[in-house]
């Protein structure tokens, strides 16, 4: 069971690599690059909003708000920390390089918690387990995509995006692994590595991406295209969420 489940991890961390084909181009790229930032802002507060944080607070909703709280004002600091190292560059790609590594940051707890989740249906039933997965990999298909687009607007190559996006997303298996070491304590804690990941989107979309668009509306288009590029973001993972429940 151990060997498939990880397996099964592993099939999930390898759809991290599906932005290369939608980004795979210069020319794909440059066409979908107005509405690549604005996009991810909808599908991150989807996220947060349908399926994070109402998790937390279901699980302990005494101490949910605070720990999310807590993600949130972690990465405040991690974001000042960032603009610091990244200070010497011009103040666009200085931008650019915080916000991706919030984001690898973030989708690395995110989906380690993913990986406890996964790990805690597999001990059920594996057919619970292969559900999940396809839950799982269907949930991050979206996410995955418009975060690769961040990553290469932050200057990376696609190569090297890809392989960073291959990188958080595998700490699925690790998530996984550790559920199945420690099976009757890590399913008490998933909901803290959740509350920190949405603490993490939650500011990365509403303090760091939309300001970046709201300064920048030239380079998106106008409000308008900006605000219906996040509400179709929003929608369209609102609608995948819906589904997959």
């Amino acid at each position: 069971m151990v060997f498939q489940a990880v397996g099964i991890a592993i099939l999930v961390a390898i759809t991290s690599l599906i932005g290369v084909a939608i980004f795979g181009h210069d020319k794909r790229l440059i066409g979908a690059e107005k509405y690549v930032i604005p996009v991810a802002v909808g599908v991150f507060l989807s996220l947060v909003l349908n399926e994070l944080i109402p998790e937390v607070v279901e699980e302990s909703p005494l101490w949910g708000a605070p720990v999310i709280m807590f993600g949130f004002l972690s990465f405040y600091v991690l974001a000042h920390k960032l603009h610091r190292r990244y200070h010497h560059l011009e103040i666009e790609d200085c931008d650019r390089k915080g916000a991706a590594a919030l984001i690898l940051v973030g989708d690395s707890i995110h989906n380690f918690a993913d990986g406890i989740v996964l790990g805690g249906a597999f001990l059920i039933d594996p057919s619970v387990g292969i559900a999940t997965a396809i839950g799982l990999a269907l949930h991050e298909v979206p996410q995955e995509i418009v975060e690769f687009g961040v990553l290469v607007r932050a200057g990376y190559t696609r190569s090297r995006a890809a392989l960073l996006n291959l990188l958080s997303a595998s700490t699925i298996i690790f998530g996984t692994i550790s559920v199945m070491v420690v099976s009757s304590q890590a399913d008490r804690f998933v909901w803290v590595l959740v509350a920190v990941a949405a603490g993490n989107l939650l500011f990365l979309a509403a303090s760091d991406l939309l300001p970046r668009i709201h300064g920048g509306l030239k380079q998106y288009g106008n409000i308008w295209y900006s605000t219906a590029s996040i509400a179709l973001g929003f929608i369209l993972m609102t609608v995948m969420l819906s589904w997959l429940h």
